[in-house]
């Protein structure tokens, strides 16, 4: 089964994604809340693969020697033990758009047009931008 995390970026060198990440469902109502982000920008709700993520090699996205459960309730760091961050993932994250730009796009998402689950999603990524982290959404595909 596919899940999909809203998650907190909360340092850089190395990558550390932060453990308080929400997963979100049902997929009807995050498809409809990445839409409205999208209208507001195509890059402010960016998703990536949380498989490729990890590299075994700098020439490769994903790894067949270590897995990634985002389930877990702690938080995941990139520093190459065990996790190796894939240069995929590292254009991935060149690509994110800057705090203030993305805090004021989500910000103007308006609540009359959210439900009570995506004002929370919309709500939690506020205030991931304003601590300081930058937020994607990762897919994590089932076993």
């Amino acid at each position: 089964m596919t899940r999909y995390w809203l998650t907190p970026i909360v340092g850089y060198s190395p990558l550390v994604l932060g453990a308080d990440r929400i997963e979100c469902s049902p997929l009807t109502k995050l498809e409809a809340f990445r839409e409205l982000a999208s209208r507001r920008h195509p890059r402010l709700l960016s998703m990536f693969k949380a498989s490729l993520l990890l590299s075994d090699d700098e020439e490769i996205c994903g790894s067949e020697l270590v897995e990634l459960d985002l389930s877990h309730s702690e938080a995941v760091v990139f520093d190459g033990d065990p996790f190796h961050l894939s240069h995929c993932a590292e254009a991935f994250l060149d690509r994110l758009l800057k705090r203030k730009e993305a805090w004021d796009l989500v910000s103007s998402l308006t609540d009359s047009a959210l439900d009570a689950q995506q004002i929370i999603w919309k709500n939690q990524w506020l205030r991931w931008l304003e601590l300081g982290c930058d937020v994607i959404l990762l897919r994590e595909d089932g076993r």
